[in-house]
């Protein structure tokens, strides 16, 4: 087992062959932060992406990979995955993930089951086109500011991130950038049945892998290793709670859609993540990825679970 304390990126998304169809993380998952003792969410995401992309021909790239977050892995064992092809094209290759875990008996368990879709380079394309981000306009001159107000990666002594901050260099962005308007108050539809505006709903952030990462796969698996960091508690901490204020916090589905595949995550990238709609217990928010050259690299959506514990009111 690779020392935890000088574990790179590049080793903490690897994978290796036990049989074919069959890999194992060489690592152990990484854990988010101090709030939960679980494995990341993203470091189980970035296992199963890593071990599809082992049967892939090499002119196939992935562009969509969706689907659920069985149960939460534990940090003390390592990550197995069965893939199954289910279709193979001449365009396309689709495989089925069912990542596992043993538990104290031996017994796998299933922690996230998802189908990955890889697709050729097209010789071209009958439109061509990508949405800007909201708040800052790229490219642009690197201007990283500290953010000026309630920040994701600590809360009240509580740091989200601290676990994957050694993996990715991550610099919130003051929102000087731009204006954090609700999309309700921008419209001009605000009554009295609607939640009113809050007052952060735009998370954004520049970030960067600390260490190398070697080809496609490493690439696409490091971007969603990071990307699923943050959506399941943006919607609590923009509407001022605490992360400890929820008795139940969680990814449930998610899919991942890339748009292009000629990836540096060790260059500066940047991000900008929100919610769209809160009922039942469940939130569903997207994140978006751009390079420094304002290409749109990447899209994550996901529902989440976020239960609120007994003790307090539920905001609107």
């Amino acid at each position: 087992m690779v020392n935890s304390e000088a574990i790179t990126l590049s080793q903490q998304i690897a994978v290796h062959s036990l049989s074919p169809g069959c890999f194992a993380s060489v690592c152990h998952p990484a854990r988010l932060g101090s709030l939960t003792s679980t494995a990341f969410g993203g470091s189980s995401l970035a296992i199963a992406i890593s071990a599809a992309f082992q049967q892939s021909r090499r002119d196939f790239h992935l562009y969509s990979i969706a689907g659920y977050f069985i149960r939460p892995a534990n940090t003390d064992r390592k990550l197995f995955c069965q893939i199954e092809n289910v279709r193979k094209s001449k365009s396309f290759e689709t495989r089925e993930i069912r990542l596992t875990q043993e538990d104290e008996h031996g017994i796998r368990k299933i922690c996230l089951i998802a189908l990955a879709d890889f697709h050729i380079v097209e010789p071209r394309s009958m439109v061509s086109f990508a949405t800007a981000p909201e708040l800052i306009t790229l490219p642009e001159t690197t201007s990283e500011q500290p953010l000026k107000g309630p920040s994701q990666a600590s809360c009240s002594g509580i740091d989200l991130y601290q676990d994957i901050e050694k993996f990715i260099e991550m610099k919130p962005l003051s929102p000087g950038h731009g204006l954090f308007h609700s999309p309700i108050h921008k419209q001009g539809m605000l009554t009295s049945n609607l939640p009113p505006p809050f007052p952060w709903p735009i998370h954004a952030e520049r970030f960067r892998a600390r260490s190398p990462l070697f080809g496609e796969a490493e690439q696409i698996s490091a971007l969603a290793f990071y990307m699923d960091k943050g959506l399941a508690y943006i919607p609590a901490l923009h509407h001022g709670y605490h992360p400890s204020e929820a008795d139940a916090c969680a990814s449930l589905d998610f899919s991942l859609r890339f748009f292009e595949h000629g990836l540096n995550l060790e260059e500066w990238h940047y991000t900008e993540q929100k919610g769209f709609v809160a009922n039942h217990a469940r939130v569903y928010s997207e994140g978006r990825v751009w390079d420094s050259k304002g290409r749109l690299l990447a899209s994550m959506t996901q529902q989440t679970i976020l239960r609120p514990n007994p003790r307090i009111k539920s905001r609107f």
